[in-house]
């Protein structure tokens, strides 16, 4: 192992004995491979060893309070022994790291990334290893709210930190974290390409650094790709991957790949039988729910189907009270709306920011024909049940024929003709422009692209479209339009 797997620079190791140093040394390898007991092992004889009035005594301790606050333990006391100094240093930066990570996994999202900018603010005079920690997290949070753009320029300054630092070991996070903003934005072949270059260069260097994270995200890509074996042969892989510890956002998405897999599998009974198993690895009080803003609301529709009451209403007061702990979100006010949509004596109401089944940069796709080639990411409640099901943007499989003696009548077909001109009337110019661009088969992102607006602007239009037009899925939306255009164009709004 080289310097470059070093969490700490030892610019004052001249002050310590060998043993110390040797100590030290143990410590920050084990740490890199995942080893956080060992690490805490090693780091507390190392301080048991240093004259605390040598300059790197406070670094030690800011290894000591990150590497505790990792396992759960109280840091307060390693805080407390440091306390004294007036100017920003590593100690005071990690500190406001942990109780920012602490705020942020309690649900007090906005505080939690509030203590995460002052710690950015105060670490640009301390080694690179804490700027780094305190940018990862960052970065994290920015993506769990979707706020993107400022999550790549604070990648880039990860990288640069890696790179100026000689922390080669931590080469793979960048990417790592580019996966999850693929995962987002529906790039689902770009996030499994990235992942699968961040899991290369952590085997590379031995390091147990991203791993987990880059699993978590490829198996969900695969999921929303249509693949379940790829899918779960990356969750194999994350979980024969030995490591102490994997961030929360990474296990949540991991367990709700599981989720998801045993719906298709064995239905919404099985599903709803192992989302209780993990609901505390599920992450409910974090920015971790939101990564897909229909994610709540496809466990209220899943837990609905297998007659689970109780379940289901535990995960619509999981979004409800995030969005209320933390007013003006809004990502967590659309993710809110959409579990209550699917609620009991609510119409499914879901547009969702990732676009499920489709493969993203492969060209425009039919909705219908996504449905065709390959089974639904998320398996649908509704193919379980009589009730409606909880529409995914993707589509949906061609509705039965209904028997003839119930097929409407040629009044009936006028009559409903009418009623959907009179709600295509209620839309407004830009949701018209929205809708008749997803009618051409493009995805959200794609849409987004072309009108020159943000993905949750077209979402949110999407939503109101769907709200107005009483429908749940792209493909009715299709529908729609296409009949009526083949009778009349329908009326300008307001006309």
């Amino acid at each position: 192992m080289s310097d470059a797997l070093y969490l700490i620079g030892s610019p004052h190791s001249a002050d310590m004995s060998d043993e110390a140093r040797t100590q030290l040394d143990q410590a920050r390898i084990r740490f890199v491979r995942g080893d956080l007991y060992g690490a805490l092992k090693f780091l507390d004889e190392a301080l048991g060893e240093l004259d605390s009035k040598i300059p790197a005594h406070r670094d030690i301790l800011a290894f000591r309070v990150l590497t505790g606050s990792m396992t759960g333990e109280d840091t307060q006391k390693w805080v407390t022994i440091g306390s004294g100094r007036s100017d920003p240093d590593s100690l005071e930066v990690v500190n406001l790291c942990v109780r920012s990570h602490q705020k942020w996994h309690q649900g007090q999202l906005v505080e939690g990334l509030w203590l995460n900018q002052s710690a950015m603010q105060k670490s640009h005079d301390v080694i690179p290893m804490w700027r780094l920690y305190t940018q990862l997290l960052l970065a994290k949070k920015l993506i769990d709210l979707h706020v993107s753009q400022q999550a790549v320029r604070v990648v880039q300054e990860m990288r640069a930190t890696i790179d100026g630092g000689g922390l080669l070991a931590f080469n793979s996070l960048p990417d790592a974290l580019l996966a999850t903003l693929d995962l987002q934005a529906g790039r689902f072949a770009e996030a499994i390409d990235r992942a699968g270059a961040a899991i290369a260069l952590s085997d590379q260097r031995r390091s147990a650094v991203s791993v987990k994270l880059a699993h978590s995200v490829a198996a969900m890509a695969h999921l929303l790709r249509g693949e379940p074996d790829l899918a779960a042969r990356q969750l194999a892989a994350y979980h024969r991957r030995s490591a102490y510890y994997a961030y929360p956002d990474s296990v949540a998405r991991a367990a709700f790949t599981e989720i998801a897999l045993a719906a298709a599998e064995g239905g919404p009974h099985r599903a709803a039988e192992l989302m209780r198993t993990k609901w505390s690895q599920l992450a409910t009080t974090s920015g971790c729910l939101v990564e897909d803003p229909a994610r709540a609301a496809w466990m209220v529709a899943m837990a609905r189907a297998a007659g689970d009451r109780d379940l289901a209403d535990r995960a619509l007061h999981a979004i409800e009270q995030l969005a209320q702990n933390n007013p003006g979100v809004p990502v967590l006010e659309s993710a809110a709306e959409h579990a209550r949509s699917a609620a009991p004596g609510r119409r499914p109401d879901v547009v969702t920011a990732l676009d499920f089944g489709t493969a993203a940069g492969a060209g425009a796709v039919r909705p219908g024909a996504a449905a065709e080639r390959r089974p639904s990411a998320l398996p649908q409640p509704g193919a379980h049940r009589p009730a409606g099901p909880l529409a995914t943007p993707t589509g949906e499989t061609s509705p039965r024929s209904a028997p003839p003696s119930s097929r409407p009548s040629s009044r009936d077909t006028d009559e409903a003709t009418a009623d959907q001109h009179d709600r295509l009337a209620s839309l407004t110019q830009r949701e018209i422009e929205i809708a008749r661009h997803v009618a051409r088969g493009l995805t959200n992102q794609q849409v987004a692209r072309e009108l020159e607006l943000s993905p949750h602007t077209v979402n949110y239009h999407l939503r109101n479209v769907f709200r107005k037009l009483a429908i749940t899925t792209r493909v009715r939306l299709t529908t729609i339009l296409s009949h009526l255009d083949s009778h009349d164009a329908p009326r300008e709004p307001g006309n």
